[in-house]
């Protein structure tokens, strides 16, 4: 069997973990280990199922105490305003509730 070779490219030119200073950007934990992971869709069709999947193999690889899905934004409330804006309360509460949150965007 021939050796397959990948390289792989980032649009990114610095990731923004290792560009930021400290403090601005919230703190990793060391591990998922015990944590309760928040996973939050936004309204496109597909980021559901990708979270979905980014659940179960984080259930895999790492002791989750819980993994907790937020439901989706069912449209983008542009007459309202930012986005943000509208979610505010629920966001805040998210994150009262879960250790670390991941979110998702999928077409």
């Amino acid at each position: 069997m021939a050796l397959v070779r990948i390289t792989a490219l980032s649009p990114i030119p610095v990731y923004l973990d290792e560009a930021i200073t400290a403090g601005n950007m919230a703190p990793r934990p060391g591990t998922l280990d015990g944590k309760i992971v928040g996973l939050l869709p936004n309204w496109r069709p597909s980021a559901v199922h990708i979270l979905r999947a980014i659940g179960t193999l984080l259930e895999e690889r790492f002791r989750l105490k819980a993994v907790v899905m937020e439901q989706p934004v069912p449209e983008v409330p542009l007459r309202a305003g930012k986005l943000i804006d509208t979610m505010r309360e629920k966001l805040d509460d998210f994150a009262k509730r879960v250790d670390v949150a991941i979110t998702s965007t999928g077409d």
